[in-house]
């Protein structure tokens, strides 16, 4: 294993202190990978929501035992947050803004099927992207702790902290033009989705609702928030552009990947930190371009394999 260390200390500096020749050089090699509509994404998408589809259906009909659909909707769950990431940030519809509907209708339905109300979720991801490891306002800083008890008991009570931290930072701010609305928008989308859990339950369905939706969702999100936010911003006490993410490159023609695949290619983290319109299936390649770059600005790149 390899890593680029850091020969000056990290927090020294702040986060947006500008650095224009890195920026300019990094900006330059990363255009091959913008602005196209991201195919491969919506693919990605309608599988998982298919698979979810078949697997809740399998579940509730009993042809699979429940613990069984429990452990699939976990991962497929943990998957539906990749396509719903893409669309926060818009890489869905590129360039072409005709293709926004698209965008945003894959936002809202892996966002549901994940019990993640798509509109609340990117403010709270934005607010991630703006301030970087910062502990007063990086919503996922809730995980930035050592102890690894700790560790787990913030990753499982992640999506309880979503939900204090937009209620009490995001939502009703009289400051912000239309914010109002996107509440009461957003109150009404959660009211839906758990309003249709509850009466499920209410029907008599609460073992395949509890098994099949409920639990995978804590499940699957406290493996997002453990491995797209936690082991890719440790040690979080770094606030440098170049520096506050990691990457994890495992090397090897079938392993490499099959480990991009599992981790959702957010091994490679800090290249959505640095550019979050890159295509996360882009990542790989753009990380080869931009690493004279990285190197240069000493960047922490864990490197695996041969």
């Amino acid at each position: 294993m390899n890593i680029a260390v850091p020969a000056t200390p990290e927090t020294a500096k702040p986060r947006d202190l500008p650095n224009s020749q890195a920026d300019r050089e990094a900006v330059r090699l990363i255009k091959p990978y913008l602005g196209k509509v991201a195919w491969p994404t919506v693919a990605v998408a309608a599988a998982i929501v298919a698979s979810f589809a078949l697997v809740t259906t399998l579940g509730a009909m009993h042809i699979i035992p429940l613990w069984l659909g429990l452990i699939l909707n976990t991962f497929i769950l943990y998957a539906s947050q990749t396509p719903l990431h893409e669309a926060c940030h818009g890489n869905i519809a590129g360039r072409d803004s005709s293709w926004l509907w698209l965008n945003h209708s894959v936002g809202y339905v892996c966002g549901a099927i994940l019990l993640h109300e798509y509109k609340a979720f990117r403010h709270m991801h934005l607010a991630h992207h703006r301030d970087t490891n910062n502990p007063d306002i990086d919503p996922d800083n809730w995980v930035a702790v050592r102890n690894p008890f700790k560790v787990f008991f913030r990753c499982m009570t992640i999506v309880f902290w979503y939900h204090h931290y937009f209620w009490k930072y995001i939502a009703f701010r009289p400051k912000v033009p239309g914010m109002l609305p996107l509440a009461i928008h957003i109150m009404i989308s959660y009211a839906v989705l758990y309003g249709l859990a509850l009466w499920l339950s209410v029907e008599g369905y609460w073992r395949e609702v509890l098994a099949l939706w409920i639990v995978p969702h804590f499940l699957a999100s406290a493996l997002i928030i453990y491995f797209f936010a936690y082991l890719t911003h440790k040690p979080h006490e770094v606030h440098e552009r170049y520096r506050d993410t990691n990457v994890f490159w495992v090397k090897g023609k079938v392993l490499e990947p099959v480990v991009n695949w599992l981790y959702m290619f957010q091994n490679f983290h800090l290249i959505h930190h640095l550019f979050p319109r890159i295509p996360f299936y882009l990542y790989p390649k753009a990380f080869r371009s931009l690493r004279p770059v990285l190197d240069q600005e000493k960047a922490h790149i864990y490197e695996f394999g041969h």
